[in-house]
């Protein structure tokens, strides 16, 4: 076995399970094989395990009870509609975040803009990415819309966003128009800009999809859900909850 240190293995594990569902090979509904993913990669078993066990709380997996793990169904519909309630709700905190925001924290949007700008790293541009978001987030939320952002969070995936190589492009220019509505104070117009964010996220990601044939090879909706379905446990799995931010910009 590799000598690799262990979490690596397990991260190792992830990515090449994830990159399997996001490429169509292992579509929805379909069973996750520990035994071959582990031989696949030259590795034991246990990283893996912990890896199935990180990606069904992003969403990528469904595991119900002493049925394995299943790669999660997705449809246009859920990606549309996940990214429809975020719009609202942190449209929601963007709103109060204008009254809040002082002028350290405006000068420290303009200074994230220009790093995010300067950088051609892309783990440190996504970073910097969600830093940006992150002091607007803070700086508007309440206990309760913390709570639904929380709970909404934890119902999908949004990794799958960062897969095309438009996401920088689209993160640019919603970015500078919000950066320059909170310059102007205007709440309305940043609330606006934040909601037609997350609307071209959304068609970011099913047009991405759907061209790398994602919906092509899955199981029909009742096809996966029968594949899934725990007898003691019909209903939807519980996942992990994750805020906004933690979520969109993992």
């Amino acid at each position: 076995m590799s000598a690799r240190p262990y979490e690596n293995l397990k991260d190792e594990a992830a990515d090449y399970i994830r990159t399997a569902i996001v490429s169509g090979k292992l579509p929805a509904g379909r069973r996750v094989d520990q035994d071959d993913i582990a031989a696949a990669l030259g590795i034991s078993r246990a990283p893996v395990r912990e890896a199935l066990i990180e990606l069904t709380q992003k969403g990528f997996v469904d595991a119900p009870p002493r049925r394995g793990a299943f790669v999660a169904e997705l449809t246009v519909e859920d990606i549309e509609d996940y990214y429809e309630v975020v719009a609202s709700v942190f449209g929601m905190t963007t709103r109060r975040a204008i009254g809040k925001l002082t002028s350290s924290d405006v000068e420290e949007l303009r200074r994230l803009d220009r790093e995010i700008a300067a950088t051609g790293d892309v783990t440190r541009r996504k970073e910097l990415d969600r830093r940006f978001f992150n002091v607007i987030a803070a700086t508007g939320r309440s206990p309760r819309l913390d709570s639904l952002l929380q709970f909404i969070g934890g119902m999908f995936q949004g990794s799958f966003y960062y897969e095309p190589p438009q996401w920088a492009d689209n993160e640019q220019s919603f970015r500078q128009r919000l950066l320059a509505a909170i310059e102007a104070a205007d709440s309305r117009l940043a609330a606006r800009v934040i909601e037609e964010h997350m609307r071209a996220c959304a068609s970011l990601t099913v047009d991405y999809l759907r061209s790398r044939g994602y919906w092509s090879t899955s199981l029909s909706g009742t096809e996966a859900a029968d594949s899934r379905r725990s007898p003691r446990s019909p209903g939807v799995e519980t996942r992990a909850q994750q805020s906004y931010t933690e979520f969109k910009y993992d």
